[in-house]
């Protein structure tokens, strides 16, 4: 099979030499110059070159560097217009003529005028990939050439502060509590199934990832580890635009997506879709239990092989209507419908303290997991004639259905009773959110901003577990089991913000009040009704100073709570495994935080580099944790257990000395200390590092290829540690049809066929190992092809609503979605 594919990445590599023995027949002039200030000589970094032929037709923009240089190549001979624009420069035009029979043609030095101010300058060359606001870090996934045949979970392990782990979870400065926003508005879908929407979105459907870790006072104080914000793309053009592409993998997973964008008159929208379907092969684990304080359940040996599918279909759209020049509404949706399907095979064995055989059974399970997101939201937005001055006022909808259904046969051999067994659980969250938003630049130094907010959410689980009688093979209900829940929260919050600028120095402070109260009925035999009030003051502080124009220093503070969701609240008995049990819990309360940080950024075209130093102290921190019961099994929930300290520090750095080369770093490293104040008066700590190796060279004519590799070292938890990791990939692709179309090839973990992940737990009254691998050796190709013009944009309102106020907790379902839909 490799073979194979390695065949189709050589005809990919023969069309390349191709187009680039074409190019080489090609006579280049090369123009080259340098941009200064007039009178001073001091250089002009980052001005926006644009080169115009005499019809005033626009050849190529690009941006001069640090020290004012610049250089391009021009096909050909004859008249052209050099146009020079840069912040706080007068606009410089310059005539040019090329000779026939030369080869290069030096412009010297270019002067500007000091003393006018444009409102905006365009780069368009080489946009940098990075750039630092005042209160959050974004990456420029539109300027990745990666991301035309990538997924998005692979560009995911680029951005700074963000790192991937064996599984595909995500986390943010080291914390996997953390929230997830697409286009500044809270999405259920990504907060409960992240990994597997981002293993299957395309990446050149996003146009930036935004990392904040120290949010402002306009967010919901929710999100310990901060915010990751998913920009969608949007088109800048006039008329219509869209791409199609597809992709298939070795493993037989494959998917579809399709993009357009069209403008008429004052009425714009854009729509993006996408299928994909996934296989993982048969994989293999193993686990060993020694439970010290039981002479007949001593030893728990357990083997286990499983494999899953999946498949799913996700719509999202984006429209606006131009009322006049002041008012405008716009709306936008999303739907997604995924599942996941998986076959296990287990056997379980109990031996005595004196190795003596007590208990052995055979598990024969089939599962599917189906999840759900249908999310619509309506803003308003009220301009005025003072630039940047608005009022929004906003509407969200959300629906998220999650059902969980199994049927396995347990059959016992020895001391273990047999039996078959049904469950369905069907959950499901429902939120409406209304919001008010305003904000006034009051002058070039002063901003302010205030808002208002109001959220209900409606949650609710539903469990059915049958057994079956064997004598009358009959399915009875077992009411014994019955744990349902219903939950409603509501939340009223204000906030209000100020920003006071001074040359070269920003203080950014805030507040934000929220008042949260919570009514739920546990429904067993015996129903437990619970509710809780609370209200939080959540304070916020930025403090940003500008060395240089490119580099730039950080500190900020604020205080951040979380509050539980559906999945950690949800008491449904996941019993598949009946010597492995979990559940929720539903009587859990938000976890707060205060956190800090430290920042020093240096982005500039060629040389990027941003170095975060941050710490944070959790009381009360939602803990995932296991005990042993009389009989041997083990039990995994939540409670708010943890007294937790982090430390940590994160260096990322990338080099681009021309548009040909891309060399990349991304690391961090995490000191955690993890304290347990119940019962268990467990603790631990520990240092954990990781982190992203990366280059991409253009070889030849629309062709490249890439290599990545990473890694990290086991992570601390509660009571024990996880598995570290490792990947490798390697990548080729090559545009056709003028640059219209991407053919790209991707092989992940090419030297190794298995790769094997161990988890330890120690606790004073068990040690457990597990291991398990995964398979390498995965091949992927990946074609997109664009087409149409444009030059408006779909306009949208500046402020809607994003709900970041419930923790990241990763998918419910089975692990490790495949990325055929990449």
């Amino acid at each position: 099979m490799i073979k194979k594919w390695m065949l189709i990445t050589a005809i990919i590599c023969v069309a390349g030499w191709f187009s680039e023995a074409q190019a080489e027949d090609k006579q280049w002039v090369m123009l080259k110059g340098r941009v200064q200030v007039e009178g001073s000589g001091e250089d002009v970094a980052f001005a926006t070159i644009t080169l115009q032929n005499d019809s005033a037709k626009v050849i190529t923009k690009l941006a001069s560097d640090e020290s004012g240089r610049f250089s391009l190549k021009l096909e050909k001979a004859g008249k052209y217009v050099l146009l020079l624009s840069a912040v706080g420069y007068s606009a410089t035009e310059k005539e040019i003529v090329v000779e026939e029979g030369q080869s290069a043609k030096d412009l010297g030095v270019i002067e500007m005028k000091e003393g006018v101010e444009l409102k905006e300058v365009t780069v368009s060359a080489q946009k940098p990939l990075i750039k630092s606001d005042p209160d959050k870090l974004v990456y420029s996934v539109e300027s990745d050439p990666d991301a035309k045949t990538n997924s998005l979970l692979e560009m995911i392990r680029k951005v700074p502060l963000l790192s991937v782990d064996a599984e595909d979870n995500v986390t943010l400065n080291g914390q996997s509590n953390y929230k997830v926003l697409v286009n500044g508005k809270s999405s259920s879908l990504m907060s409960n199934n992240f990994k597997e929407v981002i293993k299957s979105m395309p990446a050149n459907s996003i146009k930036d990832i935004e990392v904040i870790t120290n949010p402002s006072s306009k967010y919901e104080a929710e999100g310990v580890g901060g915010i990751i914000n998913i920009i969608t793309a949007r088109n800048t053009n006039n008329g219509y635009t869209g791409s199609i592409g597809a992709n298939a993998d070795s493993r037989g997973g494959y998917g579809t997506n399709a993009y357009v964008s069209a403008n008429i008159n004052k009425f714009s929208f854009s729509t993006n879709i996408y299928t994909y379907n996934y296989r993982q092969p048969e994989t293999e684990s193993f686990s060993n239990r020694e439970n010290f304080d039981m002479d007949s359940f001593h030893f728990v040996d357990g083997n286990s092989r499983y494999k899953y599918r999946g498949s799913g279909n996700s719509l999202n759209f984006e429209a606006g209507y131009e009322i006049d020049t002041f008012n405008l509404i716009s709306a936008s949706g999303w739907g997604h419908l995924g599942s996941t399907k998986q076959d296990n095979f287990s056997v379980s064995e109990t031996r005595s303290v004196i190795n003596d055989q007590v208990q052995l059974y055979r598990n024969t399970y089939d599962g599917e997991y189906e999840y759900g997101f249908l999310s619509g939201n309506i803003d308003y937005q009220r301009s005025f004639p003072k630039k940047d001055k608005t009022f929004t006022t906003s509407y969200k909808l959300e629906y998220n259905p999650n059902n969980t259904k199994y049927d396995n046969l347990v059959d016992g051999e020895i001391n273990y009773t047999s039996y078959r067994q049904k469950s369905d659980n069907q959950s499901s969250g429902q939120t409406h959110t209304f919001q008010l938003d305003y904000y006034d630049p009051l002058t070039e130094s002063h901003q302010m901003e205030a808002g208002v907010k109001a959220i209900y959410r409606r949650n609710f689980s539903e469990t059915d577990i049958m057994r079956l009688d064997s004598t009358s093979s009959d399915w009875h209900e077992d009411i014994d089991r019955l744990n349902d829940l219903d939950y409603d929260q509501y939340i009223i919050g204000a906030y209000g913000g100020y920003l006071f600028k001074l040359k070269k120095i920003s203080i950014k402070a805030g507040g934000r009040g929220e008042y949260t109260w919570n009514d739920g009925v546990f429904k067993s035999k015996v129903n437990t009704k619970f509710n809780n009030t609370f209200f939080n003051i959540i304070p916020y502080i930025n403090f940003t100073y500008s060395l240089k124009p490119t580099q730039t220093i950080k500190t900020s503070y604020t205080q951040r709570l979380y509050r539980p969701g559906i999945w950690s609240l949800n008491p449904y008995i996941n019993d598949v495994d009946p010597m492995n049990i979990s559940y929720g819990n539903p009587d859990l309360d938000a976890e707060i935080a205060h956190s800090f940080n430290v920042t020093y950024s240096n982005f500039s075209q060629k040389f990027n580099v941003n170095v975060s130093l941050n710490a944070a102290f959790t009381n009360g921190a939602i803990e995932r944790y296991s005990f042993i019961d009389d009989n041997g099994v083990q039990h995994s929930t939540y409670d708010n257990i943890g007294n937790n300290q982090s430390y940590g520090a994160n260096i990322y750095a990338s080099w681009r000395p021309n548009g040909k080369i891309n060399i990349y770093l991304n690391s961090s490293s995490t000191y955690s200390i993890i304290e347990a104040n119940n019962e268990l008066g467990r603790s631990n700590n520990g240092f954990n590092a990781g982190g992203n190796l990366g280059a991409r060279f253009v070889c030849w004519q629309g062709g490249s290829v890439s290599a990545n590799a990473g890694g990290s070292t086991p992570r601390i938890m509660l009571q024990g540690k996880s598995s570290g990791y490792y990947y490798t990939q390697l990548g080729i692709s090559q545009k056709f049809l003028k640059d219209k179309m991407d053919v790209g090839c991707y092989i992940s973990d090419p030297f190794w066929n298995k790769l094997y992940y161990k988890t330890d737990i120690d606790d004073p009254k068990y040690v457990m190992h597990s291991e398990s691998y995964r398979m390498g050796q995965t091949v992927r190709i990946s074609v997109t092809w664009r087409f149409g013009k444009m030059n408006t944009q779909v306009k949208k309102a500046r402020r809607g609503i994003s709900n970041d106020d419930q923790r990241e907790e990763g998918s419910g379902g089975a692990q490790g979605a495949g990325q055929g839909g990449g």
